[in-house]
């Protein structure tokens, strides 16, 4: 892969909770790849909540690290900590990694994104695209897209996981998002399309290092709530912009 990257410099967001198996490992990877670039970056781990020993695992791994910083929340939310690192995030274009779901190849495909896209996402529902998780997960993401295509009318095939926005892109939109949870970055995707901004979707290969740490059940009713809240949202600030 070609090495003319379009960006000067980028930011990683890496939410983390109860991650001490793999903590250092996926860590020093990441940061690794990263390095590898030769561009100026920063890595934002987000700790949220954790009940063992990850928060002082990953303090202990920045200490010598000045590309590398830890942010504190003290309730386990997966969405708010994505958020807030996004917030905290200085350079062109913020990378959400997860720390058991990265890849040197999408960061590869990230920093030379065309200036046409504001954004890009690794989709899982691509026809190249390699997903080796359970068949449960599978069924559950097919799901999930087929109820955002219903509810807001998206081009978009996959929502989450690994994705790449630019700053000004988030920095226009993530005050009007009320997501968190399970749709933070959902949300940011759907209002950068809403606004006629370019998303790029390239196919994702998931090899899972270890099982989900969210059981699925409990998120569905969670996650179909917080939908039809957005599609409210949304739909009341359409009324809105058209009353002006």
């Amino acid at each position: 892969m070609s090495h003319k990257f379009t960006v000067k410099n980028f930011s990683v967001v890496i939410p983390i909770f109860n991650e001490e198996d793999i903590i250092l490992n996926s860590a020093a990877q990441i940061y690794d790849i990263c390095k590898r670039k030769k561009l100026e970056f920063e890595i934002i781990f987000v700790e949220n909540g954790s009940k063992d020993e990850t928060l002082s695992l990953i303090e202990n791994f920045i200490s010598n690290k000045k590309e590398c910083e830890v942010t504190i929340l003290s309730k386990a939310n997966y969405g708010n900590a994505l958020k807030q690192g996004f917030i905290e995030a200085k350079n062109e274009i913020v990378i959400s990694f997860d720390i058991d779901y990265f890849s040197e190849d999408f960061l590869e495909e990230a920093l030379q994104l065309d200036d046409t896209f504001s954004a890009i996402t690794a989709s899982k529902r691509l026809v190249k695209s390699n997903d080796g998780r359970r068949l449960i997960r599978r069924i559950a993401t097919l799901t999930f897209v087929g109820i955002l295509k219903f509810l807001f009318n998206t081009k978009l095939s996959d929502t989450h996981g690994m994705k790449a926005v630019r700053n000004t892109s988030i920095k226009n939109q993530i005050a009007n998002v009320v997501s968190t949870q399970d749709l933070f970055d959902t949300e940011l995707l759907i209002r950068i399309e809403r606004s006629g901004e370019r998303i790029l979707e390239v196919p994702a290969v998931i090899n899972e290092i270890r099982p989900s740490v969210s059981v699925i059940y409990k998120r569905i009713p969670r996650t179909i709530k917080s939908l039809l809240r957005l599609r409210s949202q949304l739909s009341k600030e359409s009324l809105n912009t058209k009353n002006l």
